[in-house]
């Protein structure tokens, strides 16, 4: 056998013993949720933080500043008021139960 059959044959294995197990796919989407998820909180974050910096530039101009002004106190409101403390709390309840169910599966 040549280097890239070897290759393809261990890529084969690896892909035969990831599909016959239904809870390491489980597993392995919900990990990867988790992450997109975080992903897009902090990207959301870093938007919201770009707008803020943006409005305040025009805060000080006449007629314009008055809106701005408004639009950048709202969104500050927003973000003190949304708080996801009991979320990341509860998603690290639910991933410590998979864990050790997993855990328990092995042995």
């Amino acid at each position: 056998m040549d280097k890239e059959q070897r290759i393809a044959n261990e890529n084969l294995k690896e892909f035969i013993r990831y599909s016959s197990s239904p809870w390491r796919i489980v597993w392995t989407n919900f990990v990867a949720g988790i992450f997109r998820g975080l992903g897009a909180l902090i990207g959301a974050s870093i938007v919201i933080a770009f707008l803020i910096w943006v409005l305040s530039w025009f805060a000080s101009m006449p007629f314009v500043g008055e809106y701005a002004t408004e639009m950048k106190n709202n969104v500050s409101q927003y973000v003190n008021e949304t708080n996801y403390n009991d979320e990341f709390n509860r998603l690290g309840d639910t991933l410590d139960r998979i864990e050790k169910e997993l855990g328990d599966e092995k042995e």
